[in-house]
């Protein structure tokens, strides 16, 4: 009985020091998602400012690309041997060797600027005038540099993103880049057909500039709309832009 009385008491006791429970404030959810930093997002952004020009001209270049330039090169393709095709891209290519010397030279690239100089004149003497790219079949390939890349490694700036007619993705900087990088490289017509009339010499330059602008899409697999993406325009702009950061860091 006693043992009974004394667990009552406590009971009570306990019951007494037990604060009644009250509602607080209402408090919003901690969010636990990243923190809003500008940051994160500026590196996935490009400066295309002429946005709407850019998505008609590459509209106009994937329209050409489709009903008139992959058709030439699929005939090319089909015409000649695939051994052919090799010697006339090598060819196209060991020209480029002067531009990329070049720029190598302009940007202090010493090492850079003897593989492109080796390779030119391994490629122009033992591989016949470039048909045969020798030292890349011994381990050497081409390097790449352009005057876009000699300028953005002097601290130009990229500039506004611009698409370009038929050459598709570039800047504003690297549009001039182009513009330098063709005159510096040669034409084969300008050795071969040197002692023609005019006439003729103009044909065969046409000709040849024709050939090289069919072998230059040959060389380049991307096919529009084919990357299964409603956003290519944006993912090939992203691409192409932090490609051009690359390559000129490297």
């Amino acid at each position: 009985m006693r043992s009974l009385i004394l667990c009552m008491l406590l009971c009570i006791a306990g019951c007494a020091t037990v604060q009644e429970h009250r509602p607080g404030d209402f408090q919003a959810p901690v969010h636990r998602g990243l923190a809003e930093d500008p940051m994160v997002e500026r590196h996935f952004q490009v400066d295309d400012p002429w946005e709407g020009f850019n998505r008609s001209m590459y509209h106009f270049n994937a329209e050409l690309d489709r009903y008139v330039y992959l058709p030439v090169v699929r005939f090319y393709e089909t015409l000649l041997p695939e051994s052919v095709q090799h010697g006339v891209s090598n060819v196209f290519n060991n020209f480029k060797e002067i531009p990329i010397f070049i720029n190598s030279v302009l940007q202090g690239k010493a090492k850079k600027a003897s593989v492109s100089l080796g390779r030119f004149v391994f490629n122009t003497t033992i591989g016949l005038g470039g048909l045969v790219d020798v030292l890349g079949k011994g381990g050497i390939p081409q390097e790449n540099e352009d005057f876009g890349q000699t300028l953005g490694f002097w601290g130009v700036p990229a500039g506004p993103y611009l698409v370009l007619p038929v050459l598709g993705p570039s800047g504003l900087r690297d549009a001039g880049g182009t513009a330098f990088d063709a005159v510096l490289t040669l034409n084969p017509s300008d050795m071969l057909f040197d002692g023609m009339g005019w006439a003729a010499r103009g044909s065969a330059t046409l000709g040849v500039y024709t050939l090289k602008a069919v072998d230059a899409r040959h060389q380049v697999k991307f096919r529009y709309y084919e990357t299964g993406s409603p956003f290519e325009y944006q993912l090939v702009r992203f691409v192409y832009a932090k490609k051009r950061e690359l390559d000129i860091a490297k």
